[in-house]
């Protein structure tokens, strides 16, 4: 069952137009709605990505279906700007992300904040994800920490133009889908870095696959023949995530420059399984 959206408290910078919102379990959410200026599908995307990046262990926040119905639309005055005017925001079911609520959070790293950010190792599973998923965007990333803490915690977000955005479809091209800045990716030095992440993604069982799609509003993608075709992509795009990888890895931004030799890529593990009708 889903949560509900009482409250609009402020607008998120994007192309989305999104907004943080409070809900109705006290909790506050960044929420995409549907017809928002990037494309409905958007809401998908952002549901299955953050549903696959949860599931293989990177640190994402929780994803919901969260209700803004038209009586709250109104009363909060949510509209999106689409050629110089206000048009209200579509009502029904919207994509809701648990917004971190630690007391210092930067969406852009201070200098030298990379050596106090200590899960940074998942900045390789990440970027095998975001392989795996065709992000057409650069990965935007969180930096958070408690007061009390020294170091901070990176968190990935936006995951609205994986598959491409509204298009489902996978042009392939090495800088896409990757974090902006080098330095994030010093510290791997060969595919055991990566190991964790592509051993979860290239054995990514269908019937896992299947049971995320299944809940995701149909009004959210349109024909269910499209989500199936989405979905066998994903599967058959298991075994060349190490190839992506390595085509960023000799790409001319030379991303990781302390990376062993010599040091081939393994090859991908077959995984087997079939989608179920829909």
């Amino acid at each position: 069952m889903s949560i509900k959206a009482i409250k609009n408290i402020s607008q998120v910078r994007g192309g989305s137009q999104a907004r943080i919102m409070l809900a109705d379990d006290g909790k506050k959410y960044v929420v995409k709605f549907q017809g928002n200026p990037q494309a409905t599908r958007v809401l998908a995307n952002e549901y299955l990505g953050c549903r696959l990046a949860r599931m293989i262990g990177l640190s994402v926040p929780e994803p919901v279906i969260i209700l803004a119905d038209e009586e709250t639309i109104a009363e909060q005055q949510i509209t999106f700007t689409l050629a110089g005017r206000a048009v209200a925001a579509c009502p029904g079911l919207q994509f809701g992300s648990l917004v971190v609520t630690d007391e210092e959070v930067w969406d852009w790293p201070r200098h030298s904040m990379f050596g106090q950010v200590h899960n940074r190792r998942e900045f390789a599973g990440i970027l095998a994800f975001d392989k795996w998923t065709g992000n057409a965007d650069g990965r935007q990333v969180l930096f958070h920490r408690k007061l009390h803490q020294r170091k901070f915690r990176a968190t990935f977000i936006d995951f609205g133009y994986c598959f491409n955005a509204g298009e489902w479809s996978f042009p392939e091209a090495p800088l896409r889908g990757v974090y902006a800045i080098n330095e994030v990716y010093e510290g791997i030095q060969s595919w055991d870095d990566f190991a964790p992440w592509l051993w979860r993604i290239e054995r990514f069982s269908a019937k896992e696959l299947q049971c995320i799609a299944d809940e995701i509003p149909c009004e959210w993608y349109g024909e269910r023949s499209e989500l199936r075709r989405l979905l066998s992509c994903l599967l058959e795009r298991r075994s060349i995530v190490r190839q992506l990888v390595e085509d960023f890895r000799t790409s001319s931004r030379n991303p990781f420059p302390n990376w062993t030799a010599e040091c081939p890529a393994p090859c991908a593990t077959e995984a087997s399984g079939e989608l179920r009708a829909m």
